[in-house]
């Protein structure tokens, strides 16, 4: 696992493999920018790098407004438990 992977995760072992996953993720997106990011990071280029660039900040900041906007259109209900999944899956305790 890359190092500065685990850095961005703060040295959490389980949210360093949870960020590596949704690159993999990414692998199948639709945008062939976004799919080109998430391999070269998977190949060792740096995340940081990647996501500051203009080349792939445009498409990254598109698909995070339109998580933002599906997260506030949420009942209170429906991002706790989120939330909840969310926290489960970084840190079971």
């Amino acid at each position: 696992m890359s190092d500065e992977i685990l850095d961005i995760a703060h040295g959490n072992v389980r949210l360093a493999a949870e960020i590596r996953m949704l690159l993999r993720s990414l692998l199948d997106h639709q945008n062939d920018r976004v799919r080109e990011m998430a391999r070269d990071v998977l190949d060792g280029a740096s995340l940081r790098q990647m996501a500051a660039s203009s080349v792939y900040g445009e498409q990254i900041g598109a698909d995070i407004a339109t998580f933002w906007n599906r997260y506030q259109e949420m009942t209170p209900e429906e991002r706790a438990e989120l939330e909840q999944y969310g926290r489960d899956r970084i840190d079971p305790q």
